[in-house]
C-alpha cells in the first residue's frame, strides 16, 4: 500500500494453520481489518507491506525473491495469537537498537500486564527477517505466545478461544500504532525563548474547539498537557516521546500540537528536518 514516502512498515501474518482461530485466523482477520483503516486513510505518509505467508518457508521464500525491496522496510512487526485473553507479550527485533522496540516499548507502557521478551532466533517469521544477511527491523506481537497455551495447535484452538473484545483491543492497538507512525514528527517551537502568552490565544485556560467535539475524553489535552507539549518542542523530541515525558496518551499530546499548531506556536517537521532555534 504506498504512500508519500518509499519508507515501508511491514505486516508478517503466517496461514500455514487455517483450522487454528487464535495462531492464524485472529491475526489474519485483524490484518484485514487494518488493511480498510489505510485505506481509508485521506493519505498515507508511509508505505505499508503486508504479507500473508505460510511459516518459515513463505517468509524465507519471500525474502530469497525479493531482496532489494527489504532496503525499505524501516520498522516492521509479525502478528500472531491476538485472540486469546492473554497480555501483550511484545518479542523485541534482533537489535536492541531498532526502532521498532522502542515504539512498542512506549505503545506497551500504558498496557497492563504487558510483556516484553529480548530476542532470541526461535519463534515465528520475525527469525527469518531478523537472519544476519537481513537483519531487518521486525519484533512479533502476541498475546500467549507460541506453545505457552494448552490450546496451542490442537483442536481446542477454535472459535470459543477468542473472543471479540480481545480481538477488539489487539485491533486497537495495533490502529493506534499506525496513528502513532503516521504522526511521526517532531514539533519545533516558534516562540523558545520563553513561555509565550497563551490567554490572547484562548489557550489560557485551554479553550479550544477540539475540545467540543465527540474525541473521547481521556484523549483531549488538558493545560498541563498543552503546557509539556509547548516546552519539549524543541526538534529532539518527538509526538511519542512528549506523551511519554509527560504520563498522557499519545492522542492527546496529538490533539494538544494540533491545537498550538494552529495557533501558530510550532511547526512540525520530519526526524531529519527539525532545524535548530535561531540565536535569541
Amino acid at each position: 500500500m504506498p504512500g508519500e514516502s518509499d519508507e515501508e512498515f511491514l505486516f508478517s501474518i503466517h496461514c500455514c494453520h487455517p483450522s487454528l482461530a487464535n495462531d492464524n485466523l485472529s491475526s489474519l482477520a485483524i490484518a484485514i481489518e487494518l488493511i480498510r483503516k489505510l485505506q481509508d486513510l485521506p493519505e498515507r505518509r508511509l508505505s505499508y507491506r503486508f504479507l500473508f505467508l505460510p511459516g518459515t518457508i513463505g517468509s524465507i521464500t519471500w525474502l530469497a525473491r525479493n531482496s532489494d525491496k527489504t532496503k525499505n522496510i524501516k520498522n516492521g512487526l509479525v502478528l500472531s495469537c491476538l485472540g486469546d485473553k492473554g497480555p501483550f507479550t511484545y518479542k523485541k527485533a534482533r537489535e536492541d537498537s531498532a526502532s521498532i522496540n522502542a515504539l512498542m516499548s512506549k505503545l506497551l507502557s500504558r498496557q497492563s500486564n504487558a510483556r516484553i521478551w529480548d530476542f532470541e532466533p526461535y519463534g515465528y517469521d520475525e527469525r527469518q527477517y531478523c537472519s544476519p544477511g537481513f537483519n531487518l527491523p521486525v519484533g512479533c506481537l502476541m498475546r500467549s505466545p507460541n506453545g505457552t497455551f494448552p490450546e496451542y495447535h490442537t483442536s481446542a484452538d477454535n472459535l470459543d478461544f477468542v473472543t471479540p473484545d480481545t480481538l477488539e483491543s489487539s485491533f486497537s492497538l495495533l490502529a493506534d500504532l499506525i496513528t502513532i507512525i503516521e504522526n511521526s514528527l517532531y514539533p519545533v517551537s516558534t516562540s523558545p525563548y520563553g513561555e509565550p502568552q497563551l490567554g490572547k490565544r484562548g489557550l489560557y485556560p485551554l479553550q479550544h474547539e477540539a475540545l467540543k467535539t465527540d474525541k473521547i475524553k481521556d484523549d483531549l489535552p488538558d493545560q498541563l498537557g498543552l503546557l509539556w507539549a509547548l516546552n519539549l518542542s524543541d526538534g529532539k523530541n518527538s509526538i511519542l516521546d512528549i506523551a511519554s515525558r509527560a504520563k498522557r496518551s499519545f492522542r492527546s499530546i496529538l490533539y494538544a500540537v494540533d491545537i498550538l499548531q494552529k495557533a501558530g506556536l510550532l511547526k512540525l517537521y520530519g526526524k531529519e528536518q527539525a532545524q535548530p532555534f535561531p540565536t535569541p
